[in-house]
């Protein structure tokens, strides 16, 4: 389907060792978040997990997926999440992998966004020594939005490449990619975001922005946004940002008697805090912002 490669999907279609189905009845909002919390140990070390998310029409919901591995055990993630949401249905997808870092991580995202739909992806890629992570969003009827907000750390000589598209088919669509992250010791990352916009999609709107920290010398980054256009009366917009801390706000901290190493910790969570504040569920959040710190701490 227009969810992940034709390899992937047959791949967990044959392995998937936990499968589930998450539907939201018409008209209902479920008022807490829905949690699964994934952990690959010694006895479980691989995982092939196999999500879909139904919303009915006019339905509210948030899905929550963590994935965290014991220390010292070689993990092996692949995952799929698949979501349609129904006319007039609002979902926030959460996914934070925080996995160690013998781990290994593939994990696909796809969604089909129906009518006045809205579907808010929050990705927090986080660990794991490979990681390999995409999402493709369909807007499929009019006036339905559709949103990736991507958090990621690099550290140590982790290697992360992540894709994410939105395409826009409905007239009067809206679309929003929005990354942040922080890169430290030798990581390498590559980061591919596109924004299509289809014939037929006029009056659509969709805008793609990542700003990564550079925190080590040694760090590769590689930024690719993309905009394809085959519909004349669309907006698309997008910005890229990389670079080292500003010595003009290192300066400021370093004169409040905050030390360079503090304040740089300082900066690198607050680049990623615009995004890890939307998540609800409030221990998530602190996990999140934990490991962050963390991977800081030990990447000097």
């Amino acid at each position: 389907g227009p969810f992940v490669s034709a390899g992937l999907a047959e791949f967990i279609d044959r392995t998937a060792n936990l499968r589930r189905v998450i539907r939201i009845p018409e008209n209902h909002t479920e008022r807490e978040p829905i949690v699964l919390a994934m952990r690959l140990d010694a006895n479980n070390p691989a995982l092939t997990d196999d999500v879909v998310i139904e919303a009915g029409e006019g339905s509210e919901a948030t899905i929550i997926l963590t994935y965290a591995s014991e220390p010292g055990v070689k993990a092996e993630h692949c995952g799929r999440t698949r979501v349609i949401v129904g006319p007039n249905a609002s979902v926030k997808l959460v996914k934070a992998q925080m996995l160690q870092n013998e781990a290994a991580h593939t994990d696909a995202i796809g969604g089909i966004v129906r009518e006045n739909g809205r579907l808010t992806v929050i990705a927090a890629e986080l660990g794991a020594a490979s990681q390999l992570s995409g999402g493709n969003l369909i807007l499929d009827g009019e006036g339905g939005e559709a949103g990736f907000q991507v958090v990621y750390l690099g550290d140590g000589e982790r290697s992360l490449d992540m894709t994410y598209r939105i395409e826009h088919r409905g007239r009067k669509t809206v679309s929003n990619i929005n990354a942040k992250g922080i890169l430290l010791e030798k990581s390498r990352k590559v980061f591919r975001d596109t924004l299509d916009f289809l014939s037929g999609a006029s009056g659509s709107k969709g805008r793609e922005e990542e700003s990564v920290l550079m925190l080590g010398p040694d760090v590769r980054n590689v930024s690719v946004p993309l905009l394809l256009c085959t519909e004349d009366d669309v907006e698309g917009e997008h910005a890229a940002s990389s670079g080292r801390p500003d010595d003009r706000i290192l300066f400021y901290l370093m004169s409040r008697g905050i030390s360079e190493r503090e304040a740089k910790k300082l900066l690198a969570q607050a680049a990623v805090s615009s995004i890890v504040e939307q998540i609800p569920d409030g221990s998530v959040r602190k996990a999140i912002l934990e490991t962050v710190r963390g991977s800081i701490e030990r990447g000097g």
